[in-house]
C-alpha cells in the first residue's frame, strides 16, 4: 500500500509518500496550512494522484497536556475523516525533526536550506517509522 506522511506545522506540512511494500520513502514539496478543511482537500487530492490508500499524521506529544499543536492536528484528523477512502493512522512525531535536523546536518546541508527541508524530511522520517512498526506487528489497525 502507498502512504503519505504528514508534519502539521503553524504553517506548511511536511509531505512524504511511501510504499510500504518496496520501503521506500520520499519527501515532497510542503502544502501551505492554512485551515484544517483546506488541508484535507489538499491531502486527499494528493493521495489521489500519488496512489497512496493511508496518511500516516504527526501528532506532537507534550508532557504538559494538549498543546495548540495537538489541537491544530485534531482539526486535521477530523476533517480528513470526510474522506474515507483514505485510512488514517495516527503516529506519536516526538524527535522527527531533531532527527531531520541531524540527517540534514550529517548530509552537509547548509543551515541556511533547512526551513525549506526540515518539515519534508521530518515526514519522511514520521513515514519509515510507521512502516517500520508495521514490519514488527505493530499499527496493524488503521482507521
Amino acid at each position: 500500500m502507498r502512504w503519505l506522511g504528514l508534519d502539521v506545522g503553524a504553517s506548511r506540512v511536511g509531505v512524504a509518500v511511501g510504499d510500504e511494500a518496496e520501503g521506500v520513502v520520499t519527501a515532497l514539496d510542503p502544502l501551505p496550512f492554512a485551515s484544517p478543511e483546506e488541508l484535507a482537500h489538499r491531502v486527499a487530492a494528493l493521495a489521489a494522484e500519488q496512489g497512496c490508500g493511508a496518511v500516516a499524521l504527526g501528532v506532537p506529544r507534550t508532557r504538559r497536556g494538549t498543546s495548540r499543536g495537538e489541537r491544530r492536528v485534531a482539526a486535521v484528523a477530523r476533517a480528513l475523516g470526510q474522506f474515507p477512502e483514505l485510512s488514517l493512522v495516527l503516529v506519536d512525531e516526538t524527535g522527527t525533526t531533531a532527527e531531520a535536523e541531524a540527517r540534514l546536518r550529517a548530509a552537509g546541508v547548509p543551515r541556511r536550506r533547512w526551513p525549506a527541508l526540515v518539515d519534508g524530511v521530518a515526514a519522511t522520517i514520521l513515514l519509515e517509522d510507521v512502516f517500520a512498526s508495521r514490519r514488527r506487528g505493530g499499527l496493524t489497525s488503521l482507521t
